[in-house]
């Protein structure tokens, strides 16, 4: 029989549990003061971006700690992916409900731990609670660029290639598969759903090269709407080029109207980037340092209007383009 470890109070949680993970944040004190101090150099530019995920919301209660922590963790690096950032720091903010245990946070620590090392950052501090509510996890992601260089979504011109990082739809068809409604026996789409997989070294290839870049979290259709409209351009899609896993494609063949939510459904955490057609030759040389695979999957047009064109050149219509908060 396993023993049940006593509850660790809010400073022993801290000094025991997240402590180690800011270890390598030498301004960060080991967590033992009121905030946290780091330093850039002149010609670099901070980047900051921060996500809020809530039980029930954008995860399930019952996902397990490792997982939660991965997207929670994941989804912000993205955000400094879309901006050619390199990972620098981060900071964490979480109102626990009581059924969150030590064993627990132990657990959603250590798979913390992992990514971060892999991605070459660390925690700087943030806050912990109670709450009579879901578990809320708050993180807050700094990048450094070099100055001027970040990419952003209003660079894209007329000619431009469209072009998409990995695979697309994974996230969107794991989440389906995670609420029972399809099956893949593979687990690869779950696995996508619950583990974004970050672009960091595609996003700071990608400077000097990329027109515009952003994330594909509210599905493909969706994002590509935003882009195209900060960029004050038009965009033609061919959908025979959309990359998509073996895991996808047998969803498809068993129901073809799974598209709909290929296109749309978000979770991706792929790039979503534009660049110009004469350094079309650049993209090998990318995807070899990267190590990602990349995709063309259409053009930037002048006209503000989004196509979507099937196979033999019919128009799809598709009535729902991405994930809306409110």
């Amino acid at each position: 029989m396993s023993k049940t470890l006593k509850p660790l109070g809010e400073f022993e949680q801290i000094a025991q549990i997240m402590a180690p993970l800011a270890e390598q944040a030498e301004g960060a004190f080991g967590l033992s003061d009121d905030a946290a101090v780091f330093s850039h150099a002149p010609h670099q530019e901070i980047v900051v971006t921060t996500d809020t995920l809530i039980a029930d919301v954008h995860f399930f209660a019952e996902d397990s700690p490792e997982d939660i922590a991965h997207k929670l963790l994941g989804v912000n690096l993205s955000d400094l992916a879309s901006m050619g950032a390199k990972p620098l720091h981060y900071t964490l903010n979480a109102s626990y409900p009581k059924n969150i245990t030590s064993q627990w946070l132990t657990r959603f620590a250590s798979s913390l731990h992992a990514l971060q090392k892999h991605y070459g950052l660390s925690l700087l501090g943030g806050d912990t609670t109670r709450t009579t509510g879901p578990l809320i996890l708050s993180l807050t992601a700094y990048g450094l660029i070099e100055k001027g260089k970040c990419l952003r979504r209003n660079g894209a011109r007329a000619g431009d290639l469209i072009c998409v990082s990995g695979t697309i739809g994974d996230g969107a068809l794991g989440l389906k598969v995670a609420k029972g409604e399809i099956e893949d026996t593979s687990q690869h789409l779950l696995t996508r759903y619950h583990h974004p997989q970050p672009r960091c070294a595609l996003g700071q290839e990608l400077l000097g090269h990329a027109t515009a870049c952003m994330d594909i979290s509210d599905g493909l259709v969706g994002d590509l709407e935003h882009l195209i409209k900060q960029s004050a351009c038009g965009a033609d899609i061919d959908l025979t080029k959309i990359p998509l896993s073996d895991a996808a494609q047998n969803c498809l063949q068993k129901d073809s109207s799974l598209f709909s939510v290929v296109l749309s459904g978000g979770d991706d955490y792929e790039l979503l980037f534009t660049i110009p057609k004469e350094k079309e030759i650049n993209l090998f040389k990318i995807k070899e340092k990267s190590q990602t695979d990349l995709t063309v999957i259409g053009k930037i047009t002048t006209d503000l209007e989004l196509r979507l064109y099937q196979e033999g050149g019919h128009l799809f219509n598709l009535e729902t383009t991405g994930y809306r908060h409110f």
